[in-house]
């Protein structure tokens, strides 16, 4: 899609990925899943290639309802730059699907999410967003307040594993923004 003039191109690839929401260490493999790979992201393209300033990795689930949830991954860059930029992305997926991440990439995603959440406990939004959550699924409120434990559970087989289930190359999509022709 052809927008605007600043040479500047933002890309978006989404795959469908739908944890259930009922399964918190189910969730929590998916939140670390996209956590490494930011990580692995911001390293290899603004570090190594040295083509964005950002990148983001999200998991967006409409709960209750099953079904339009999607990890998507956004960056922005030269226009001359995404195409190869996306490769790389895709190729970073199949490796982690593959070898799985290393034991330091897990651990510094774990250490992220630490620090998150241990932000998220001092404002009310994140209170009443678990709280609506916990509801609709009928849990134990209590359960917020383990999700350390969690977090700490964490290995390296389970994020391969929320890999290869969350991030399915034949439900993908590429989308890119660029600079309308002058």
């Amino acid at each position: 899609m052809e927008k605007g003039r600043e040479p500047k191109s933002q890309t978006v690839i989404s795959f469908f990925a739908d944890p259930p929401g009922n399964d918190p260490m189910e969730q929590e493999r998916a939140f670390a899943a996209t956590d490494v790979l930011e990580i692995a992201l911001r390293d290899i393209l603004r570090e190594e290639l040295g083509q964005t300033y950002t990148v983001s990795v999200d998991l967006s689930q409409g709960l209750p309802q099953r079904g339009g949830g999607h990890i998507e991954v956004s960056f922005g860059a030269a226009p001359e730059n995404i195409e190869k930029m996306s490769a790389r992305v895709m190729q970073e997926v199949q490796r982690l699907q593959k070898d799985g991440p290393s034991e330091d990439l897990v651990n510094r995603a774990k250490e992220t999410a630490r620090r998150n959440y241990e932000t998220q406990l001092r404002q009310n939004d994140y209170w009443l967003r678990r709280f609506q959550a916990v509801q609709m699924w009928g849990q134990e409120p209590g359960m917020i307040a383990h999700r350390l434990d969690r977090i700490n559970a964490i290995t390296p087989a389970a994020v391969q594993e929320a890999f290869r289930k969350y991030f399915p190359a034949d439900r993908s999509t590429v989308v890119t923004l660029a600079p309308a022709p002058k």
